[in-house]
């Protein structure tokens, strides 16, 4: 029985020693969109996009190559060791292990209600063998889910992790669409996640309505990272709203900026407005006079 936090990673094998007979590592990617290491000590290699099997915490799961990786390279923690390709029996279990697991999270949910304990559950993973399940969930604060892993371990013989998780590791779990109606990037392809500020918002001339900028999770969106550096480019090449300007002979204010159109456009001192494409505006573009006052 264990309780294991977002912030915690369980121990795993050293394989240091081993490292100089591999002859690759590999990024595994598991049902619950978990994310982990492993070493391939066989003479086969592997591809990207493989369902195998690995040797996991006391047995054996099942996820599909992601992302491999030289032996050499400084890999923080291997987790296991590969063992062999998902074979149609393996493919089976593994499918069997979907309908298992939505029995588990039943169950779960009713000793939770029952124990009236504070925590959304968000989904449960078993291993290939089920010699392990993972329970994941969100709660304000970690309180003691002993009671709780004892009913599940007594029901289904298996060592138990609760894994507490933030919001949006719970959106990714639960997958879904986002406003623009595709599904949540966390989901179809994030491998983990940046801090977003409303600073990122207010660069890009965003509203900072929640209900505007805020995904699915509730914090928000990822994609506004996306165009950062475009937008923090931008604000450096055109002239800010309402700035004064002098093209050839003649001022002007800056009455409108188009960063996709690359154009600028200004209101002239006749009330005439010009639009202007961004590298004409800077190679026109004059010192303001100084106020006869300010002349020395």
């Amino acid at each position: 029985m264990s309780y294991v936090s977002e912030n915690e990673n369980g121990s795993s094998d050293n394989y240091d020693k081993e490292r100089s007979s591999a002859i690759e590592l590999f990024r595994l990617l598991f049902s619950s969109r978990r994310l982990d290491t492993f070493i391939n000590l066989s003479k086969k290699p592997i591809s990207v996009g493989d369902l195998v099997v690995v040797s996991a915490d006391r047995g054996e799961d099942l996820g599909m190559v992601v992302a491999k990786y030289d032996p050499r390279d400084p890999v923080a923690s291997i987790n296991g060791h590969f063992v062999r390709k998902a074979t149609p029996d393996d493919l089976q279990k593994d499918q069997q292990n979907r309908e298992f697991e939505k029995k588990v999270l039943k169950f779960c949910m009713e000793r939770v209600s029952t124990r009236s304990m504070d925590m959304k559950l968000t989904s449960c993973e078993s291993q290939l063998d089920r010699r392990k399940l993972r329970i994941y969930f969100t709660a304000d604060q970690r309180k003691d889910f002993r009671g709780l892993v004892r009913d599940l371990a007594s029901k289904f013989h298996a060592r138990i992790e609760m894994r507490q998780i933030g919001v949006r590791d719970d959106a990714r779990q639960k997958d879904g669409m986002g406003l623009c109606g595709k599904r949540l990037c966390c989901a179809s392809y994030l491998s983990h996640f940046r801090s977003i500020t409303l600073k990122t918002a207010r660069e890009q001339d965003l509203a900072p309505n929640p209900s505007k900028v805020s995904g699915v999770c509730g914090r928000l969106m990822c994609c506004l990272n996306y165009e950062t550096d475009f937008y923090r480019k931008a604000s450096k090449l055109y002239p800010q709203l309402g700035s004064r300007t002098r093209i050839g002979k003649r001022e002007g204010k800056i009455i409108a900026v188009d960063i996709f159109r690359e154009t600028v456009t200004i209101q002239l001192e006749d009330e005439e407005e010009k639009v202007m494409d961004i590298e004409k505006f800077h190679r026109r573009k004059k010192p303001l006079k100084k106020p006869l006052d300010q002349k020395e």
